[in-house]
C-alpha cells in the first residue's frame, strides 16, 4: 500500500485516497500495528486505517498508485 492508492470501503462503498506511507504503531500491547491515513469522501480530514482492514476484507484496493 502506498500514497495514491484508491480503496473502497465494502460495508458503505465510501472511496478513500491513501495519503500517507504505511506507519506502525503499539495497539494494545501488539507491536507493529501498521495503518495509512485515508482521506474518505464522507470525511473532512484524513482518518487512520488499520491495514488489518485490508487483510480482514473490509476495505480493498481498486486502484494503485504508479
Amino acid at each position: 500500500m502506498k500514497v495514491g492508492d484508491l480503496v473502497r470501503d465494502n460495508g458503505d462503498n465510501d472511496l478513500g485516497l491513501v495519503v500517507s506511507e504505511v506507519r506502525s504503531y503499539d495497539l494494545d500491547g501488539e507491536e507493529g500495528a501498521e495503518y495509512v491515513w485515508v482521506q474518505w469522501s464522507e470525511y473532512e480530514n484524513p482518518q487512520r486505517m488499520a491495514l488489518k482492514a485490508i487483510v480482514d476484507g473490509w476495505v480493498e484496493v481498486i486502484s494503485e498508485s504508479r
